[in-house]
């Protein structure tokens, strides 16, 4: 008997199984692990079958950064809520933006160091739509970083006038510098308090925006 076609909403739950594996296969063993042959294993499916499902591994990278920009967006919104005032607020968005980079090694290594095609270069592509999908999902956590810097920065009228989005640009390539220092393993060989300079560090990229 021929095979039946699946629905559109089993194809999605199928394309959702298939991501979720590959952000295992990439948290444990990272960037380089991930084939669609490897994929196909552990999903006990066929490369040709993975292809059924995304078109080429540009599309399935594309679908990871769109899910992990959205954890990263879940985490740090999630923390804001948690807080009172607008410097508690920017505080716990801070240190939440490190712990999810220094407790996800793999995914921040895609999310953040790993050279990939940007959403221009997919223009006039098939995979144009679901890239600027997984742009608009980064997007949405750095105009909430900037949100959440303008309304503390609108609470302290001694502060000299700034651009907010330079200074949330300006304080996540500070945090970016240590996470990664942290990450590779680097920080604890050329430090002698590794984890009181990760907090020091911290506190110095508060401050950009604090005074």
């Amino acid at each position: 008997m021929p095979r039946t076609t699946r629905s559109v909403e089993e194809v999605d739950i199928v394309r959702n199984q298939i991501l979720d594996c590959a952000l295992k296969i990439l948290v444990k063993n990272g960037y380089e692990s991930l084939s669609m042959a490897r994929l196909g294993s552990k999903m006990k499916m066929t490369a040709a079958n993975i292809y059924n499902y995304y078109d080429s591994k540009d599309e399935l990278f594309i679908a990871i950064h769109k899910k992990t920009y959205t954890m990263l967006y879940d985490k740090i919104r999630s923390a804001v809520e948690m807080a009172d005032t607008p410097l508690e607020r920017y505080k716990n968005m801070t240190y939440a933006f490190v712990e999810f980079g220094t407790g996800n090694i793999n995914i921040y290594d895609i999310m953040f160091n790993r050279p990939i095609k940007q959403y221009s270069d997919y223009i006039g592509t098939p995979q144009e739509e679901l890239s600027y999908d997984e742009y608009h999902s980064s997007m949405r956590a750095l105009s909430f970083a900037v949100e959440v810097i303008r309304d503390y920065r609108e609470t302290r009228s001694d502060l000299k006038p700034a651009d907010p989005k330079f200074l949330a640009i300006q304080c996540i390539s500070t945090l970016h510098g240590i996470i990664s220092l942290h990450n590779s393993g680097v920080l604890y060989q050329i430090d002698d308090n590794p984890e009181i300079t990760l907090k020091t560090i911290i506190d110095d990229a508060i401050r950009l925006i604090t005074g």
